[in-house]
């Protein structure tokens, strides 16, 4: 998929229906599958934004959890700033995705895009 070029000429429309799609992860992903229609854009980038953070959910509980363990709870203190990175790297990627560029996580966007995007 040649996203790249293919960005230059998306609307704006599109492009803030794609950046809207990470404001929430998968919440606003799921809302902009639904909306998208048969946009490859869309459905790339909505589909990125529901495996993302269900991926990267997963990721941050279980790293929370052993720092926890390691620091006998008190590390607990430290997953507020863990969700918070997580929620400004898909602010990054809606940004991205507005300005015209191409956002892809990395290992995730080629498995979105070969399982999800036809």
């Amino acid at each position: 998929m040649a996203e790249p070029s293919a960005a230059a000429v998306r609307s704006d429309d599109e492009k803030l229906k794609g950046a809207i799609a990470y404001v929430l992860g998968f919440l606003t992903g799921i809302i902009v599958l639904l909306i998208g229609g048969d946009s490859k854009f869309l459905k790339f980038h909505a589909w990125q934004s529901i495996i993302g953070s269900i991926v990267i959910g997963i990721v941050v509980f279980i790293i929370s959890m052993i720092i926890s363990l390691v620091t006998l709870g008190i590390g607990a203190l430290c997953t507020p700033f863990l969700g918070l990175a997580v929620w400004i790297y898909f602010l990054y990627g809606a940004y991205m995705v507005y300005s015209g560029k191409d956002f892809r996580m990395p290992y995730l966007a080629d498995f979105v895009e070969k399982s999800f995007v036809k």
